[in-house]
């Protein structure tokens, strides 16, 4: 072997032992965050029609066990887990957790609106079941220049009487 392969050698050990070492002090410190760190949590809150409940599941199904309810605007605690279209919520109620439909949740404190709106779209906006969710079956449509009232938003949906709308498609009534 010549003084040359040796040197090359021992530099690419050298690099192997130091991206060996990183690569333990990152699974070190994955571990000790798990083990001693706190979960971070984020705050949501419901978003349904005023006097109207959500129901927390057990589990992320609609026909799953229910373990109580939740009413438009009140707050819980997520770790962000999402599966099937539902989010995981921490000490609800009397539940210590349990799950959430998507479609009823923001992370902006919804506000109860009561007033009445024109439809201010291009030609017509779909009428949702929830936020992003499919068209409603009757009167899937409202058209420009037509009134609703809203009930409910968080800045970025409104639910009116016609469903869940954007607000991009929404103005206040002078009339």
């Amino acid at each position: 072997m010549t003084h040359r392969n040796y040197s090359i050698f021992n530099r690419e050990k050298i690099v192997a032992i130091i991206a060996i070492m990183a690569c333990v002090a990152v699974i070190g410190v994955a571990i000790g965050a798990w083990c001693f760190g706190e979960e971070a949590l984020a705050t949501c809150w419901v978003m349904c029609k005023p006097g109207s409940r959500v129901e927390i599941r057990a589990k992320p199904k609609k026909d799953g066990i229910s373990e109580g309810w939740l009413e438009c605007g009140d707050s819980f605690e997520t770790d962000a887990e999402e599966k099937d279209g539902w989010i995981h919520c921490i000490g609800v109620g009397d539940a210590e957790e349990g799950w959430i439909y998507l479609g009823y949740v923001t992370t902006k404190k919804p506000e109860i609106v009561g007033e009445r709106y024109i439809c201010v779209a291009n030609n017509r906006v779909a009428c949702r079941k929830w936020m992003a969710g499919p068209q409603i079956e009757q009167r899937p449509w409202m058209y420009n220049g037509e009134f609703c009232q809203v009930f409910v938003t968080d800045g970025e949906w409104s639910i009116t009487s016609r469903g869940y709308i954007r607000n991009d498609w929404l103005e206040v009534s002078v009339e």
